[in-house]
């Protein structure tokens, strides 16, 4: 029978049950360095007493709204990107596969619309993780 949690990953035998900083703390005890960040997604490290602060006061507001409404602290967000970088706009998505995948969209548009259409080709590192998705 397979396994309530679909086995798409090879887990390391470890169970970590409590983060510091950039720290990991696994059950038993033992602290591990997180190198990994959560696969780059807690580059700010783990339980910050002020980033804690900001999601508790944001949950006691506001869970999740949809991008089919305005949500003011993302256009906030995007406009000091937008100031702040290269950019000159901002598209916020759910997961590196989507932005893997808007990556690749994009870059075939800009071509297109210069009339080169023949530049479709995306390069990537083979055995890499691009994330679960046709462009993956």
């Amino acid at each position: 029978m397979i396994p309530s949690i679909l086995p798409t990953y090879s887990r390391a035998p470890m169970s970590f049950v409590k983060g510091e900083g950039s720290w990991l703390i696994e059950a038993d005890g033992r602290r591990f360095l997180d190198l990994g960040a959560g696969i780059a997604v807690n580059s700010l490290g783990h339980a910050h007493p002020k980033l804690v602060a900001a999601l508790t006061e944001q949950a006691q507001a506001v869970w999740h709204t949809s991008n089919l409404y305005h949500i003011p602290a993302q256009q906030k967000l995007a406009d000091m990107l937008v100031e702040k970088t290269f950019a000159d706009t901002v598209f916020f998505t759910n997961s590196g596969t989507e932005a893997c995948e808007l990556a690749v969209k994009m870059a075939r548009k800009y071509w297109f619309e210069k009339g080169q259409t023949d530049r479709t080709e995306i390069i990537a590192f083979e055995g890499s993780f691009h994330g679960r998705s046709a462009a993956g």
